[in-house]
This record gives C-alpha cells, structure tokens and sequence, in this order.
C-alpha cells in the first residue's frame, strides 16, 4: 500500500514541477548602432606624415540569440570609414587615400539589468583605394582578423525597443589600428518565447 502511494505522490510532484513557469526566456534581438569613431595608428597614416590619428564613422548591426540566461550568440556586420588622406605627390598631382573597413564577425554578449558586455572575433574586410594622378582608381581588398568589444546600456522605450549609450573599441592587430567609438544603440527583439 505504501509503493502505491509513493508513486503518485512522486507522479504529482513532477506534474506539478513541469508545469511551473521557465526561469528563462529565450529571444532574438537586433541592435544597430551608429556613431563617429576615433582611430589612433600605430604608425604614420601615410607615409611621411606625422599624423598617426584621425576621425570616421561607422554603423553596425548585431544579430543575437539568447538562450535564455545571461549568454548571447549571434552575428556582427556593419560598415566602418575609417580613414581618408589627401597626399600631394607634387604641385600638380593630388592622390586622395580611403581606408574602410567591413566586419563578419561572430558576437557574443553578456546582458543583465539593462547593461549589456560583449565582443565580436572574426574578419574584417579591408577596403582600400587610391585616386587621382590622372589615372583609374586604384582598389583592393584583403580580410585582415579583428575584435570587437563592446559595452551598453538600453533606456526601454516599450517591451520590445530599447535605446542608449554603447562604447566599441575596434582591433585591427594586423594593421596596428585601435579604434573608439562612443555610439548611439537601438536594440529590437522581435521574437521572445
């Protein structure tokens, strides 16, 4: 009499277990983030300038899966003009230099009470092109590793939009490049289950 009992008592324990709410929601969120940024060479722009630091632009968009808890996985891409230089080569002939940059990158995120922490490692395509002289532009690419760290805090301006501050910091090891980007960040989440 006793083992029957027991059964259904552990029987109704685990109904009743099974039916409690999740401790965890998952969801997918896109951010975009938009701002000017700071790039400090580690050497010389161009050759034979001192200059070694300069200002751009950039945008980027994050899409993340959180599988509930405090872990984000998703993908990072976005389009980064990081420098433009004018070079006289004599009194008669100007080049003009644009470096830009654009990220594939794998991002993953840490988010609690509102704070968001993160990085994105993985390629960035390197866009370079030379005009001027009299000639056809000169263009070139090449995928070069970076990282990409980023930091945030999202005002909520409903349930599924928020928005606020985001600090990026940009690594391009190979070419010596340390970019600061003190952004502007709207996160959307169209899917929460």
């Amino acid at each position: 009499m006793r083992t029957p009992a027991l059964l259904v008592a552990l029987i109704m324990a685990a109904a009743a277990f099974g039916q409690t709410v999740p401790d965890s929601v998952y969801q997918v969120e896109i951010t975009a983030t938009a701002s000017p940024m700071v790039n400090f060479f580690r050497t010389p722009r161009v050759p034979g300038t001192p200059s070694s630091t300069c200002l751009g632009y950039g945008g980027s968009v994050r899409v993340l899966w959180h599988p509930g808890r405090l872990l984000g996985v998703g993908l990072l891409s976005g389009y980064f003009d990081i420098a433009h230089d004018a070079i006289d080569a004599s009194a008669q002939v100007r080049y003009e230099a644009t470096l830009r940059a654009v990220p594939m990158q794998l991002a993953l995120s840490l988010q609690k009470f509102g704070f968001e922490l993160g990085m994105g490692i993985g390629p960035y395509l390197m866009l370079t092109s030379i005009n001027g002289g009299g000639g056809e532009p000169v263009k070139g690419t090449r995928l070069e590793l970076g990282m990409t760290f980023f930091c945030s805090y999202g005002f909520p301006l409903g349930d599924n939009l928020t928005l606020g501050p985001e600090v990026r910091i940009l690594s391009f090891r190979y070419r010596g490049i340390i970019s600061v980007m003190p952004s502007l960040s709207l996160r959307f989440t169209p899917l929460r289950y």
